[in-house]
């Protein structure tokens, strides 16, 4: 995790509408190279709402009225995603079809190149999504992916938080719960946490997985941002 994540964490706690919270993520993505971006919610392997976009003129109204999410390899793979991924790496991974492959090259026409996705899962099989990507040819850089899921991990739960009129749930951690994620923050995998509370890896896996389910996280980069914005980790 490095500052600008948590300046971003900071910043977008305050804001108290979807379209400042939109134009401070929108801007957090285009300090890091992005043009594009979507945010969009799928089930059963078609996308099912885009509540905003960020693509170039007539994009969107081309996919739409083609339907590509029918085909869309990105659409198709988020499901069963559980961290975000290049493009590149998923068309290189995965068996492409013949309309896929005039799909991306359509695309890359219309000003949406490579980019990355990061899926956000919710309940039952609804899942959404955020894509950014560039306007000309150029590599996603595989470095950078553990920020921008953190950047969107915290901009979807403050969607979330904006649009729901519930109290907040109350969050209790014990102290070796609250410890393994500090040391989350700091980018610490499970057996250098192990090494530093002197305790197995094993151990720390049950303090994540404990930390992560009362949460209500999906994974320790989210429950990390959750952490961060209810003061249980400090900045």
């Amino acid at each position: 995790m490095v500052t600008c994540v948590e300046d971003f964490i900071s910043a977008s706690s305050k804001l108290n509408s979807g379209s400042e919270l939109r134009e401070c993520f929108l801007s957090a993505v285009e300090a890091e190279g992005y043009q594009n971006a979507v945010f969009a919610k799928a089930r059963d392997r078609r996308l099912s709402s885009i509540p905003w976009n960020h693509f170039p003129q007539g994009y969107l109204d081309e996919y739409r009225a083609r339907e590509w999410d029918k085909i869309d390899p990105i659409v198709q793979h988020i499901h069963s995603a559980r961290r975000p991924f290049r493009w590149t790496d998923l068309c290189a991974s995965a068996d492409i079809t013949a309309k896929q492959k005039i799909f991306l090259h359509q695309c890359r026409e219309l000003g949406v190149h490579s980019g990355v996705t990061i899926p956000l899962h919710g309940p039952g099989t609804e899942v959404d999504l955020i894509s950014l990507s560039f306007r000309d040819e150029k590599p996603a850089p595989a470095d950078r992916l553990g920020l921008l899921y953190a950047i969107s991990a915290q901009y979807w739960l403050r969607f979330n938080e904006l649009n729901d009129t519930g109290p907040p749930k109350e969050m209790r951690l014990t102290a070796k719960e609250l410890e393994c994620l500090r040391w989350c923050k700091e980018g610490k995998t499970n057996w250098e946490i192990g090494e530093i509370m002197s305790t197995s890896e094993k151990t720390v896996e049950f303090h994540l997985s404990n930390a992560i389910r009362k949460l209500g996280a999906c994974n320790r980069i989210t429950a990390v941002v959750i952490g961060i914005r209810c003061g249980l980790i400090s900045l």
